[in-house]
């Protein structure tokens, strides 16, 4: 068992643990990344920062609201599209690929896609609009459109994954309990509230959690779409963190805010498992 386990953890502690552990121990520091030596202990004053600064408080209320709006709109859209395939569908494998294919594409593609579709002078959606008569819309520069429009991106870019997810765990329910279900009088609706989503539970939990996390670690639309901007509504942590190491040149305090960060993700999957845990078995 050793034999087998050992390289396993290893890796695991050489590639996770350990860049973990040294995460912490730089968040105690202040230093810049061109005078790593030069570095001073101040203790909790990082975290202490985290925890004040408007700007760094701004950065998670941006995060968890984006990661909100997406799982808001991800799941029902997800679950309602698996539905649909889960039918008597021709060419399903056809419209499943069509559906994926979002999913398996470079985020920096998609991002720099969308750029040029909701760009406010030669975009294609305000080109569109303006050929209607409607008025051009600011999606990436405005305070108010911003955020929900990077949520309309990765509701395209993520509803795939999740409608393959949904699809799986459809197929799994066996066909007996629909059919006793509709013996016994349920309608579609009922069969639906009362038997499919109960059986869902265990994967509706996963699909909560995976886009929960993917959302969160959202760093390509900031970085490419927006530059966090305007006025730090799109500056999500991956982001902030970023900027925080490289560009501002302060890994202590980048460090600081991402074992917060890293703490926060951790509970909140810990509380979606426990909220969602399926109490239903099959």
């Amino acid at each position: 068992m050793a034999a087998f386990l050992g390289p396993f953890l290893l890796l695991l502690a050489v590639f996770q643990y350990w860049p973990v552990a040294q995460m912490v121990r730089d968040s105690l520091y202040d230093f810049e990344l061109l005078n790593p030596g030069l570095r001073k202990f101040v203790w909790l004053e990082n975290y202490l920062y985290v925890f004040t600064d408007p700007d760094r408080q701004q950065a998670f209320l941006v995060t968890f609201g984006f990661a909100a709006g997406v799982v808001a709109t991800v799941i029902p859209t997800a679950f309602l599209l698996a539905a649909y395939l889960n039918g008597r569908l021709p060419a399903r494998a056809v419209v499943r690929t069509i559906v994926f294919l979002p999913v398996v594409t470079s985020a920096v593609v998609i991002a720099t896609m969308w750029t040029f579709l909701l760009e406010p002078n030669n975009g294609l959606v305000n080109s569109a609009l303006s050929a209607i008569g409607l008025p051009r819309l600011a999606f990436l520069t405005s305070k108010a459109q911003a955020l929900p429009s990077i949520i309309l991106m990765m509701l395209w870019q993520q509803t795939g994954f999740a409608t393959v997810l949904f699809l799986s765990g459809l197929q799994s329910i066996p066909a007996e309990v629909e059919e006793a279900a509709s013996i016994d009088g349920a309608n579609t609706a009922q069969r639906l509230w009362h038997v499919t989503l109960p059986l869902l539970a265990r994967t509706t939990v996963f699909v909560v959690v995976m886009m929960t996390v993917f959302s969160l670690q959202a760093f390509a639309p900031p970085l490419i779409m927006t530059g966090g901007g305007p006025e730090g509504t799109t500056n999500f942590l991956a982001f902030d963190i970023y900027t925080l190491a490289f560009n501002l040149q302060q890994p202590g305090l980048a460090s600081a805010v991402s074992v917060v960060f890293m703490l926060v993700v951790l509970a909140i999957s810990l509380l979606q498992m426990r909220l969602l845990r399926a109490r239903w078995n099959y």
